[in-house]
């Protein structure tokens, strides 16, 4: 009777003991994947542009102040009235500023586009342009340009 009821006990206990060694077994392996990954070497950061079309700067202050002197610089040879030029919130490696430009459609259309044709890459990440009353035009939104 005794031999019955421990064959009856291990019966019924193999199978949880079975799944216990099996989350084992699991779990280290997850371990072991977990300590070849950390002891891996990283992957080289790669630049979001190719070289020279990012802005050279030492810190985003001193990138958001090299992209607004260039848009003022810009802006000013075109003959466009820089309205607004303010930071915005940006993520990492990229400079935002919020603009607002009008004047003379031809002139803010040359404008934007010798910007973001030229070096250092710079886009527009939202817009919109509006019609003013004098046949000029408004042109608003977040400028966007990667440094490094």
């Amino acid at each position: 009777m005794g031999l019955g009821g421990g064959l009856v006990a291990v019966a019924l206990l193999a199978f949880p003991a079975l799944d216990a060694l099996e989350a084992l077994w699991s779990a280290r392996q997850t371990r072991a994947d977990l300590t070849a990954s950390l002891a891996a070497p990283r992957a080289p950061v790669r630049p979001l542009v190719a070289p020279g079309l990012a802005i050279a700067a030492a810190d985003r202050a001193s990138a958001a102040r090299s992209l607004a002197g260039r848009i003022r610089a810009s802006a000013a040879s075109a003959g466009v009235l820089v309205e607004v030029l303010s930071s915005a919130p940006s993520q990492s490696g990229i400079v935002t500023l919020r603009v607002r430009l009008s004047g003379p459609e031809k002139a803010v259309v040359a404008m934007l586009d010798g910007m973001e044709r030229g070096t250092p890459l710079t886009r527009f990440r939202s817009w919109r342009a509006s019609a003013l009353a004098d046949g000029g035009v408004r042109v608003e939104g977040e400028m966007v340009a990667a440094w490094q």
